[in-house]
This record gives structure tokens, C-alpha cells and sequence, in this order.
């Protein structure tokens, strides 16, 4: 008996299962046709088939009113019934489409419609319009932005924005920036086409919040452009009027009569006006011609012993034999011709001030004994006498020798040098701060000016054209320069015209080079400019072989995008991959 009951429970279950299978099979079918949607409490919308999404554009409205009690209700104008169930905490949304053709049918047409308004309004306007998808390929653009910025369609539909940075088309793209940021981007835009323009790349996000297009507005700057270089001329003649006024100030001030633009040049200043309020021996270095006397002139000036002489002598300009009189003076009847009273020497006639002792490195080594006997002592002998004299001076020395490898050679005692160089101050060449070569420009020329009474200035090309020499002269050699091509111009306003010619009958080192030029035969002569545009080009090559793209090719060479592609248009330059 309970053996035929189990086998009764088997068949009822088996049945069972055979019948819910059939009626899963029968639900699924029906499911087939019709729209699910399930929403959950917080009115997240947790599974949709592809049915029912036809209709996302109502799931706000539907939800609303699922949320309100409604459980049969039908929408239009797309005709469709609507049931919702709710069970286990969730709504079943069940969409039964009545018409799924004409639905579809009607949709289109109501999208092409959009989309031709839409069309007609972008190609209308009279700001430049780009379209790109969320990967940076443009998609569509408008009349206004060909007539903008001279890129036609056909050159921009279907390119990659990032193709079109590379190849030097753009220097920058706003839609590319935008998508990187996830934000609205404003930019200044530069064109191959020598345009300049204002670009602002407003994303277009989809219902999850990511950006499916970008689209592009542009404005032409060029004419912005212009005012701007009038405004940055503008500027620059107020920065060379405000630098004449500086000179003009330096006059009245020793302090501010070294030019020092330069971080190395305002060491020197900052460090020589410390020292110049310590009693101690100096030691001043640097190449002839960089401004050695400038700094022993501020040295003295802000020192305790300002109001005492200032004795400046050149080791190097004076005669052995009569070097050591000089300094230290001699007594009467010492030599044939010397005064009958005899003389007091340049240390004795600098006490309680400052002896400088330019050129240190010329000096005998007979006088190097007694220079160093002063600096222990702190007094001298005169020539044939033999009572010692204190004098209380501070001693400068200067040299632009290397006293280190004079000591090597024995040329220069190694006492002498370390009590010389118990302070020392470097000035560094001035190929080593070309900041301060235009600087020191004004400052000569403005001396010039007020000199001779004239009225000269010089144009921006020349001034730069200052910087690519090497100075082997120094700020000396650039005052002469400034000097004679002030005076021996013609013109109010000197070109670098003007710089070349002047430097044919001098003795620089550039007159030198131009004098081999046209002395040597085996050196082909050609036309400036031509070989100008040789070096140019293969400046070019070499840099675009250097750098990945266009635009960092133009960053190197501190040129515009579109300088660049010019050029190399003009050379018929192409870069290689």
C-alpha cells in the first residue's frame, strides 16, 4: 500500500513538472511578445527586455504612475496597453504594443523631422559648428567653420582630431581636452591657415552620464589677434621707456649703475654689498672687460672707508723698475731724477681708504715679497729707506689670470694668493649672462645720447642680434660697439643692417671672421639670405626628426604651429614617420 502511494506521489510530481514546464514554455513565448520591465522599491529599474525599451521615452511617466496605485492604463500615440503587477516588493510592467509598426513608423519620422531642424539650424549659423563622437572623429561641420578657418568638409569629416594635432592642422583641440577633463573646455585655437580662433567644446551625455558627442562653437580671432600685437607693441615700447628711466636713475646711484638682470649678476651685487661692510682683502676675478673697477667702486662706496681715498693702479701698465716706487714710495737721493724730498707711495697716500691693485697677476715676484710683508704687517717701506710705516688701507686685488696655475709655474707665490684670497668675488663672462646683454644696451646707448645730444634707438631684430655673439671683450667690448655704431649711423632708428656693416671696419671678432670670408678662396660666397634659408631648413629637418609631431617640433624651435608649417611648405619639407 505505501509502496503504491509512492510510486502515485512520483507520477503527480512528474506530471506536475511536465505541466509547469509546458506553462514556463507558453510564458515565454507570450514573454517574447510582449514588454517587461521590473522596478524595484527605490524605483530602480532592475531588467527590461528589448520590447519594452522601445518605450524608455515613457519609463519616467509610467513608474510615476506605478508608484500612484495605477495597475491598467493604456499611452499614446504609440498605442500600447499597460499592466503592472506588484509582488515581492517590485513592479511588473507588462507592455502589450497594439501596433508595433506604426509605432516605429511614427517615431522615425518625428526623429527625421528633429534632425532636418536640427540640420538646417547648425548649417545656418554664422558661428563655425564641429560635431565629434565620444572617440575625436569629427562627424559633421558646418559652412560657417570652412569659411572660418579654411578647412573644407571633405579635408575634416571622418579624421581623427588627435591625426589632425599631430599633422600641425590644429595646435589643440578642444573636444579631445574635453573628453580627457569630462568637462566644458574654452581655448585658443590656431589653424595651419595662419586663423586664430576662440573654440568651446560642450559635451553631449547620454542618460548614464558619459559623453557620447562633443560640440564644437568658433569664433575667428584674427582680428582680436592684431589688436593684440598692437597692445603687445605697445607694451614693449613702455618696457624700453621704463628701462631708460632706470638708466637715468643709475646715474645718480653707483649702487645701481651695475647692470644686473641676471640671477649670476645679482649674486655678484648681493654678495659685493656684504662685503663691502667687512674690513677684509678681496680678491676680484673674471675675464678682462667684465666689469672688475664697477665692483671695487661699490665696494669702496659702501664701506666704512667711503669718506677715504680710493687709489686705483694697474700692476700690468707700469715699468717694473718704477712699479715698486709707486707703491711704496722712496726717500730722498734714492735715484738719478727722483724728487729731492723724496715721494710718499700709493699705500701711504690711500690710508684710511681703499688701494686697489688691478692686473695682481702681472706683479714681480721681488714686489709679491713686500705686498705680502703689507698685508701681515700692515706697513710699508719706502725705496732706500728703512724706517717701516703703518698705513691702515684695505686692499682690492684683480686679476683675470689663473693665479692658481701661475703658483704651479712658480710665477705667483702661493702665500701671497691665500692671503689675498681671503674674500673672493667671481664676475662671470658675458656669454655666461646673456640677460644682461640688451640691458646694457640702454645703458650705453643712453649714455651715447646724452653725451653727443643725438637721438638714436635700435630695433628689436638688432638688439637680438646682439645675443649670438660670443663677447670675447666683454661689457667693455660691447660699450665700444654700442658706441661707434651709435655714432657712425645715420639713422634714428638702427637696424641690424646697420650692426653688419658697422662691424666690417672694426677689429671684433666678427670683423675677423667676415674679413676671412672674403679673403679665403676656397670659401664659396653666396647670397645672405640663401644661406640663411639653407640653415633654416636644415634646422627644420633635424628638429622634426627629433620630435614626435608638428606641434612639439614648434615648441623646441619657440615658433608658432603655424610658422612652422609654412616653412616647411617653403622648403617642401615633409615629415618623415
Amino acid at each position: 500500500m505505501m509502496q503504491n502511494n509512492i510510486v502515485f506521489n512520483k507520477k503527480y510530481l512528474l506530471g506536475k513538472v511536465i505541466l509547469l514546464m509546458k506553462t514556463a514554455e507558453l510564458l515565454l513565448k507570450e514573454i517574447r511578445m510582449i514588454g517587461v520591465l521590473v522596478v524595484d522599491s527605490s524605483r530602480k529599474i532592475s531588467y527590461s527586455n528589448e520590447i519594452a525599451r522601445n518605450y524608455n521615452y515613457y519609463f519616467d511617466h509610467i513608474i510615476d504612475a506605478a508608484f500612484d496605485g495605477a495597475t491598467f492604463f493604456s499611452i499614446h500615440p504609440y498605442p500600447a496597453e499597460i499592466q503592472i503587477i506588484y509582488q515581492n516588493k517590485k513592479y511588473i510592467v507588462l507592455f502589450n504594443s497594439k501596433n508595433e509598426l506604426i509605432r516605429l513608423k511614427k517615431e522615425y519620422d518625428a526623429l527625421q523631422i528633429v534632425q532636418n531642424e536640427l540640420n538646417e539650424v547648425i548649417n545656418s549659423s554664422f558661428d563655425g559648428i564641429v560635431i565629434s563622437d565620444q572617440n575625436g572623429i569629427i562627424i559633421h561641420q558646418n559652412p560657417s567653420y570652412e569659411q572660418i578657418t579654411g578647412l573644407s568638409a571633405k579635408d575634416c569629416i571622418g579624421r581623427n582630431l588627435k591625426e589632425l594635432e599631430d599633422e600641425g592642422v590644429i595646435d589643440v583641440s578642444a573636444s579631445l581636452r574635453a573628453l580627457k577633463e569630462n568637462r566644458e573646455v574654452t581655448i585658443i585655437q590656431k589653424i595651419n591657415t595662419g586663423v586664430t580662433v576662440l573654440v568651446s567644446a560642450v559635451p553631449i551625455r547620454n542618460n548614464q552620464g558619459k559623453i557620447e558627442k562633443l560640440v564644437n562653437n568658433i569664433r575667428d580671432l584674427t582680428y582680436l589677434k592684431s589688436l593684440e600685437n598692437e597692445v603687445k607693441k605697445l607694451e614693449e615700447k613702455n618696457e624700453k621707456a621704463y628701462q631708460e628711466l632706470e638708466i637715468l636713475k643709475e646715474q645718480n646711484d653707483p649702487k645701481l649703475s651695475i647692470v644686473a638682470h641676471s640671477d649670476k649678476m645679482k649674486s655678484v651685487v648681493e654678495r659685493t654689498l656684504r662685503v663691502a661692510q667687512i674690513d677684509s682683502v678681496v680678491l676680484i676675478q673674471g675675464e678682462s672687460g667684465v666689469g672688475k673697477e664697477k665692483i671695487v667702486n661699490l665696494i669702496h662706496r659702501y664701506s666704512p672707508r667711503a669718506n677715504g681715498p680710493l687709489i686705483k693702479i694697474n700692476c700690468g701698465a707700469i715699468p717694473e723698475s718704477l712699479l715698486e716706487s709707486e707703491l711704496f714710495g722712496y726717500e730722498s737721493g734714492t735715484f738719478t731724477g727722483a724728487d729731492r724730498k723724496g715721494k710718499a707711495g700709493l699705500f701711504e697716500t690711500a690710508n684710511n681708504g681703499t688701494i686697489f691693485l688691478d692686473e695682481i697677476g702681472e706683479m714681480p715676484l721681488p714686489l709679491q715679497v713686500k705686498l705680502l710683508r703689507v698685508l701681515q704687517e700692515l706697513e710699508i717701506t719706502r725705496v732706500g729707506g728703512t724706517k717701516p710705516i703703518p698705513v691702515n688701507v684695505r686692499i682690492i686685488a684683480a686679476t683675470n689670470r689663473n693665479l692658481t696655475k701661475m703658483i704651479e709655474e712658480g710665477t705667483f707665490r702661493e702665500d701671497l694668493f691665500y692671503r689675498l684670497n681671503i674674500i673672493p668675488i667671481y664676475i662671470p663672462s658675458l656669454r655666461e649672462r646673456k640677460e644682461d646683454i640688451i640691458p646694457l644696451i640702454y645703458h650705453f646707448l643712453n649714455g651715447v645720447n646724452h653725451k653727443y645730444g643725438i637721438n638714436r634707438a635700435f630695433t628689436w631684430e638688432a638688439l637680438n642680434s646682439f645675443q649670438s655673439y660670443d663677447w670675447p671683450g666683454n661689457v667693455r667690448e660691447l660699450q665700444n660697439l654700442v658706441e661707434r655704431i651709435t655714432l657712425m649711423s645715420t639713422k634714428s632708428e638702427i637696424d641690424i643692417h646697420d650692426i653688419q656693416n658697422e662691424m666690417k671696419f672694426g677689429r671684433n671678432h666678427p670683423t675677423e671672421n667676415y674679413q676671412s670670408a672674403i679673403t679665403t678662396s676656397s670659401v664659396e660666397i653666396r647670397p645672405l639670405k640663401e644661406k640663411l634659408e639653407e640653415v633654416e631648413a636644415s634646422l627644420i629637418i633635424q628638429a622634426l626628426d627629433a620630435y614626435p609631431s608638428i606641434r612639439k617640433t614648434a615648441i623646441a624651435l619657440k615658433v608658432d604651429q603655424s610658422t612652422l608649417v609654412r616653412k616647411m611648405q617653403k622648403y617642401n619639407i615633409k615629415k618623415r614617420s
